[in-house]
């Protein structure tokens, strides 16, 4: 019994440990190869982040942890009338970009620090 109440302590304090992550998320944002934009969003795990700038685009992202070093990300672009919702693995600290129709972002997710 002492062993399952260790177990069941243990799941939940990776469970929080999950839960409280925050990612930065440097992103780089282009239309037929030229770059409009690279912010920066610091999301918390499983939360929306989002930056949009007046007519030109919309971005939005959710980042979720798989393993230490692995993140999923669930974005959505909206660029000159089209939009797009990739999903992605993305290693911790590798660029990943997705292209589509002259409609492109980067980005790379590293742990927030503190």
């Amino acid at each position: 019994m002492k062993k399952l109440i260790g177990l069941v302590t243990l799941l939940g304090f990776v469970s929080i440990a999950h839960a409280s992550e925050r990612f930065v998320v440097n992103t780089k944002i282009y239309n037929d190869k030229h770059l409009i934009g690279a912010p920066t969003l610091i999301v918390n795990s499983n939360e929306t982040g989002s930056i949009s700038v007046s007519e030109l685009y919309r971005f939005s992202l959710t980042v979720a942890p798989i393993d230490g070093s692995t993140v999923s990300i669930v974005s959505e672009l909206e660029l000159g009338g089209k939009q797009m919702s990739p999903s992605l693995v993305v290693e911790l600290g590798k660029e990943a970009s997705i292209n589509m129709d002259g409609k492109a972002f980067s980005v790379i997710v590293s742990k927030a620090e503190g």
